[in-house]
């Protein structure tokens, strides 16, 4: 049993994760409603040094240059952790 202080940040973290889902699903579903936009351009543009696959790096100055700075290396170094399936901690398309 939990006490009340630690019910009461669970349900914090629980009613944010699903905040964060519906934003997710929200964007998911304004990128589909555009009739051009390809998937794979977007990532050939986040990945410029041409290795078909995203680090850390290439984000972060992605974001940056696009005016997205409350992201911090470590937020999206886990990001790419948990995505990550070969283990090489870069995204591929």
């Amino acid at each position: 049993m939990l006490c009340p202080p630690s019910e009461q940040r669970l349900k914090a973290l629980l009613v944010a994760v699903g905040d964060g889902e519906r934003d997710l699903e929200a964007t998911r579903q304004r990128l589909c409603s555009i009739p051009d936009f390809a998937l794979h351009s977007a990532f050939e543009r986040v990945d410029r040094d041409v290795s078909n696959a995203l680090s850390t790096k290439e984000i972060i100055s992605f974001l940056r240059d696009n005016s997205v700075f409350h992201c911090t290396d470590g937020e999206i170094y886990n990001l790419i952790k948990f995505f990550d399936s070969d283990g090489n901690a870069k995204l591929t398309f």
